[in-house]
């Protein structure tokens, strides 16, 4: 199971007392990360109070947290921290170049399906060709324009890997789960602020995630659009390649701000799934609870995993075939040498000795890797069960045909 270290539990245990009183240090806490945000960036966030009261009630909701944990609430504060500033980072670059957001930003490739359903090895594969990018994770956590300095990329380069190297000595079995790097490609839920599949990984967040479901996403999205035109600022321009779980919360959104985008939509049985989520959820638990419940954990992960589904496929339904395309997690992980050059095929992409051999490298990483292990048995549920909260879903997922090399 991937929980945190004994160590981490015992730096919880013994600073538990530091956590008291947290609901009243909201306040004063989010004026000290604003005013630190001004001074690293010498941007003002006076046009930024919306975003900044939206950070206020995500802390208040995990200061609601019964079992919050020390090092949790300590972490939290560090990324919220991060994210006014870069939000306020990117505001300064775009006043003082305007012709920053002229960039156009065509036909974005967006990777996105359930976790666990093998978006990451879509996004590698994608991301491959020459003229293809993705961001990179210490771009999203400092993004600056693509022009900028060499001392400036490092800085953010090395600030980003510590905060990697620091994740993997409290949690070492996460590497398996989900590897990180400073230099690898990472999801856009590190950029976009406010999606709950993000942030339920630090408790059950009951609030904010009915706060999340009536949440208008236009300016997050407004906000990832400025960031990649930022990154592209002052280099050759490539055809951007996205990837995160979270956009099936906001399809619509994400298809009004990039029209042209190719949404490339993993599916895989959602029995197999939630029980890789829960696992992968219980390592977040582990670090920001000091102690909670597998079973509530379970009943969180199916009912935000089910209202992921049925919101996103009544998009899909308006979208498919326009921008959409379905991939069976099978022809993936098992018919990929078939599979994927039909997918490049689709997105007019090339397929090369090039894009062959990152195919064959991809396969060969999990098993140069600990397995990743988990029971859907210990989070309270049953394979019937989440058959039946899914619905005709787990039929759809067992019947998606093979891709054609179809435009």
């Amino acid at each position: 199971m991937g929980h945190a270290t004994l160590t981490v539990k015992a730096v919880n245990a013994v600073f538990a007392p530091a956590v008291a009183g947290r609901k009243k240090k909201v306040d004063a806490a989010i004026g000290k990360l604003v005013d630190n945000a001004e001074k690293e960036t010498g941007a003002s966030a006076a046009e930024h109070r919306e975003y900044i009261e939206d950070c206020r009630f995500l802390l208040h909701c995990y200061a609601d947290e019964p079992h919050a944990s020390f090092l949790g609430w300590t972490a939290i504060m560090g990324d919220v921290q991060r994210r006014i500033t870069n939000r306020l980072r990117v505001a300064k670059a775009i006043a003082e170049r305007p012709e920053i957001e002229l960039e156009p930003i065509a036909a974005p490739i967006v990777v996105t399906g359930l976790p666990r359903t093998a978006t990451t090895l879509a996004h590698n594969l994608i991301a491959g060709p020459e003229a293809n990018r993705a961001p990179l994770f210490w771009e999203l956590f400092s993004t600056i324009p693509g022009d900028a300095d060499d001392a400036l990329r490092r800085q953010a380069i090395e600030s980003t890997q510590k905060w990697v190297a620091s994740m993997n000595k409290a949690v070492p079995v996460f590497p398996d789960i989900h590897p990180m790097a400073a230099m690898l490609p990472e999801e856009c839920v590190f950029l976009l602020p406010f999606h709950s599949f993000l942030w339920n990984m630090v408790g059950p967040m009951d609030a904010y995630r009915e706060w999340c479901a009536k949440r208008d996403y236009t300016d997050d999205y407004r906000y990832f659009k400025q960031a990649l035109q930022i990154l592209q600022f002052g280099r050759e321009r490539k055809r951007w390649v996205l990837k995160s779980p979270c956009h099936l919360w906001s399809l619509e959104t994400l298809v009004r701000t990039f029209p042209d985008a190719k949404v490339v939509w993993t599916h895989r049985d959602p029995v197999t799934v939630l029980g890789s989520y829960c696992s992968l959820v219980e390592v977040g638990w582990s670090v920001y609870q000091r102690r909670f419940d597998p079973h509530t954990l379970g009943r969180t992960c199916l009912s935000m995993l089910t209202e992921a589904i049925g919101g996103a496929r009544e998009v899909g339904l308006r979208l498919r075939g326009e921008n959409v395309i379905d991939v069976g997690y099978p022809h993936l992980a098992g018919d990929a040498r078939n599979q994927v050059p039909r997918l490049f095929a689709r997105l007019g992409l090339p397929w090369g000795q090039a894009e062959s051999d990152n195919l064959e490298y991809l396969l060969e990483l999990p098993t140069r890797r600990r397995r990743h292990e988990y029971t859907l048995s210990r989070y309270g549920l049953g394979q019937m069960e989440v058959e039946d909260a899914f619905g005709d879903y787990s039929y759809l997922v067992a019947n998606l045909p093979a891709l054609s090399g179809r435009h």
